[in-house]
């Protein structure tokens, strides 16, 4: 749809700690189309090292995969670099918002303000299914589905799924889509360390 822009953002953890980022996906959206994208793996913030087979069964990420990645405070830096003023999209806003702040709170990090809406609340108002796991609303839209979860393919499926109900609907803003962000984290300058 002419118009939309906003950026993607899928993040893994390597246990339940939401701290414990260990990969993220970025998808730049701009008028409508498709534009960038972005994935890198993520060194965890120290203390938080330990990989849960549970997680690494999901992503396929593991410890011996991150050990010579960025750590957090360089892949937040990339992060926002990439993503630039635009508002942020995830499938579970909440929980992806929530990796992005405790990992920059683990470091001691200010970020600044981040508007997270939310993909899945989205469906959930837009499409009437039993259910709405990423895969049920790609069929229901008729895209492909998620085989493999990574980040990046997590935030393709997330950007893919926003254009195809903002196209149905015919709408070419994220204001229009969304009457508020699911949560907004940050709010001071980027790039300063908290005393």
């Amino acid at each position: 749809m002419p118009g939309i822009s906003f950026t993607a953002v899928d993040f893994a953890t390597a246990n339940r700690d939401r701290a414990s980022v260990c990969g993220v996906g970025l998808v730049k959206v701009r008028n409508g189309r498709i534009e960038d994208r972005a994935s890198w793996l993520i060194k965890p913030p120290p203390g938080l090292e330990h990989f849960d087979s549970l997680h690494t069964d999901f992503h396929g990420i593991s410890a011996g995969d991150v050990s010579a990645a960025a750590d957090w405070e360089m892949s937040v830096e990339g992060i926002l670099h990439f993503t630039g003023e635009d508002h942020m999209v995830a499938y579970n806003a909440t929980y992806n918002a929530d990796v992005m702040l405790k990992a920059s709170d683990r470091l001691r990090l200010d970020l600044p303000a981040k508007d997270f809406y939310c993909a899945l609340w989205l469906a959930q108002h837009e499409l009437d299914l039993p259910k709405h796991s990423l895969n049920d609303v790609l069929a229901a839209l008729k895209l492909p589905p998620v085989e493999h979860p990574d980040p990046i393919t997590n935030a393709l499926a997330c950007a893919k799924l926003v254009l195809a109900i903002a196209r149905m609907r015919r709408i070419g803003s994220v204001a229009d889509l969304w009457d508020a962000p699911a949560v907004t984290i940050g709010h001071k300058p980027q790039g300063r360390r908290r005393k």
